[in-house]
């Protein structure tokens, strides 16, 4: 199988990637990060599930156009 320049990240939808971060947030506390490094590193993931929440939002909201947009043209 040859070795392609593509991260694995690159080929995941954006609901597998809310599923990873959800689960980093939920074992975060237990990989024994330094407290400092948790708040931050549990911001991080905050905003990353907030960004991908946004996007799904955006993406549904354009879906849901579409089908009114070929009714008037119609």
């Amino acid at each position: 199988m040859p070795i392609r320049g593509r991260c694995i990240l690159s080929r995941m939808t954006i609901d597998a990637l809310i599923m990873l971060a959800g689960a980093f947030v939920l074992i975060e506390p237990q990989l024994g990060f330094p407290n400092s490094w948790d708040g931050v590193l549990l911001f991080i993931a905050g905003v990353v599930i907030v960004a991908l929440g946004i996007a799904v939002r955006r993406r549904g909201l354009r879906e849901a156009s579409r089908p009114q947009e070929a009714a008037e043209r119609v």
